[in-house]
């Protein structure tokens, strides 16, 4: 197992962050660390660059310790000893958000722009979106603008930065990878990696450095939601790679992360993820940002991938596990209660080999009360609660592809009765029009359906033709923020009741919520294999069921029955 090189380079940045190991063996005497050239390249920063944003603008950038002694040093430094030429061909970057992240290689840019003494060299600068690339190359193209030295040998463009000496380029380009084949590349640098749609556009850039003595591939990204992305691809084998799986000589892998045992509401795990906290970012920022992830649950994702680097089923998780598991119950709205309660159906029809869902909602207003959430929210106080009673469907033929895509247990839901499945390769819309109106309306006494109206309009006539109510209700932010609001307080306060329904607790576990600027929220599928198809029938059918009126009290439910004594006229 190879073991961290701490003669030369880097043992008091090891000392400083314990969780970052480098797998580099300095016994191994394929390879040499050249401390000139890598102290060469750690003073070009501050000799040639400056800052130009926020508190340290106009001032030289002078590395911080883990920049100078786990990125720049041991990336230049260390040698091939049968050729001189560097060691290293990758850089896999994982650090958390506001760490300089996007400066450092900024700057390792235009170091291998300007002295890698590589004639014609080409230097892309790539992201998910023009706009994001832009952000890195922007960093780059001003540093050189405010140094004249660098200015006076290039010629800085739009989109483009030209060093005349070497005829070599630095220039931005986005993810359409199709129009990218074909380049002689010598540097690539993909930021974010974590968002980018598929494979494509990284396989390109990589055969483009093949013809060069010394490409540098340069992968920098925070953590993500996407377990099949490549970001996770790379990560893992980073880890592999430090862990001393596997051995790779080309590759440097620097991950700051937390260790999922840690409590993440503690600042000093935020101090061990962050390398820069106390630096870019202060303690303040991070306490001001645990505040929020602990009152606001939706947002906890959101710190734990962005600033504690853990990769996380999406990044703005809506309702955590733990608060939907405490308003599971037993005593569920019994069969044939229908008349004396409000019921509203909701319904997500899917596509033809997908999941489809319906949702009853019964209105509880025996059972009003005010109730403590496990997260310390406040209670809703309303008057009653609300039991959800969901229904599932998907097509037979296509159950099993599904279970292994979706990576779920389908084949086992249907058998235990809570994934009803329809004969043949599509959805029977037959099948789940007789459910709704013949089994589960005369047992739960709801006469109004809401639903999406994407691909539904003519199961909705067919529900009218048989006398009942459907409602269409829009799947944007004006008709849902409200209900989405009021199912997320309904499960706060305890006031809406489940019986642990499991598919509808995957389709939880899957929601994210999507929040505007001026705090309006709604349902989000966070990707193509995450369904929340049970959420988006809940909301829809809760849309229509904050507005019913409440059932009338019978007469006799008021004052009791009379008893007339015998022979009373």
């Amino acid at each position: 197992m190879a073991r961290s090189a701490v003669a030369t380079w880097n043992s008091e940045a090891l000392a400083r962050w314990p969780g970052v190991t480098i797998p580099i063996d300095d016994r191994d005497e394929r390879y040499y660390f050249d401390a000139d050239e890598a102290d060469r390249s750690a003073a070009f920063f501050p000799t040639f660059l400056t800052h130009h944003k926020g508190e340290f603008a106009g001032q030289p950038f002078e590395l911080l310790d883990w920049q100078r002694d786990l990125i720049v040093r041991p990336l230049f430094g260390w040698k091939r000893r049968r050729d001189g030429l560097r060691r290293f061909r990758k850089l896999l970057l994982y650090i958390p958000k506001k760490n300089g992240k996007t400066q450092i290689v900024a700057g390792l840019a235009n170091l291998v722009l300007f002295c890698d003494g590589e004639p014609g060299a080409e230097i892309m600068v790539a992201a998910a979106d023009r706009e994001q690339a832009r952000l890195l190359f922007g960093e780059a193209k001003a540093m050189v603008e405010d140094c004249p030295d660098l200015a006076g040998r290039a010629d800085v463009l739009r989109s483009e930065i030209l060093y005349r000496d070497l005829r070599s380029t630095m220039k931005v380009i986005s993810a359409e990878a199709r129009t990218k084949h074909g380049p002689n590349l010598h540097c690539v640098i993909i930021d974010e990696l974590h968002a980018q749609p598929d494979r494509e556009l990284v396989e390109t850039l990589e055969k483009g450095v093949a013809a060069r003595r010394q490409p540098l591939l340069l992968y920098l990204t925070t953590a993500g939601s996407d377990f099949e992305s490549i970001a996770y691809e790379e990560y893992q084998y980073a880890k592999r790679l430090i862990s001393g799986a596997i051995a790779d000589d080309t590759c440097l892998p620097v991950i700051f992360e937390a260790d999922a045992a840690l409590d993440w509401r503690s600042l000093d795990t935020a101090r061990l993820a962050n390398p820069s906290y106390g630096v870019t970012v202060t303690e303040e920022y991070y306490r001001d940002e645990i505040t929020k992830a602990v009152n606001e649950p939706r947002k906890r994702n959101a710190y734990l991938q962005l600033h504690l680097n853990h990769w996380t089923q999406q990044q703005t998780v809506w309702i955590p596990l733990e608060a939907w598991d405490a308003c599971q119950v037993e005593d569920l709205v019994p069969d044939n209660a229908g008349a004396a309660r409000v019921c509203v159906g909701g319904l997500d029809l899917s596509a033809k080999t997908d999941l489809t869902a319906f949702v009853a909602l019964v209105r509880r207003d025996d059972l009003g009360r005010r109730r403590t959430d496990v997260e310390g929210q406040p209670a809703l106080g309303l008057d009653f609660a609300v039991d959800v009673l969901p229904f599932f469907w998907m097509p037979e033929d296509t159950l099993h592809r599904r279970e292994r895509e979706d990576n779920v247990p389908y084949a086992l839901w249907a058998e235990q009765g809570h994934l009803r499945v329809t004969e043949g390769a599509t959805i029977d819309y037959a099948a789940v029009l007789e459910a709704i109106t013949e089994e589960l309306a005369p047992r739960y006494g709801f006469k109004e359906i809401a639903y999406d109206p994407w691909a539904a309009t003519q199961f909705a006539q067919q529900l009218e033709a048989k006398k009942f109510v459907a409602v269409e209700v829009a799947q944007n932010m004006k008709r849902l923020s409200e209900p989405a609001k009021l199912f997320e307080a309904l499960i706060y306060s305890r006031q809406l009741r489940h019986d642990g329904h499991p598919v509808m607790r995957w389709c939880v576990e899957n929601c994210a919520v999507y929040e505007d600027p001026a705090g309006n929220i709604r349902p989000k599928k966070p990707s193509a294999k995450k369904r929340i198809d049970g959420v988006a029938a809940a909301v829809t059918a809760l849309s229509r069921l904050m507005v019913a009126p409440a059932p009338k009290a019978s007469v006799y439910a008021r004052r009791g029955a009379l008893t007339l004594p015998m022979g009373a006229r």
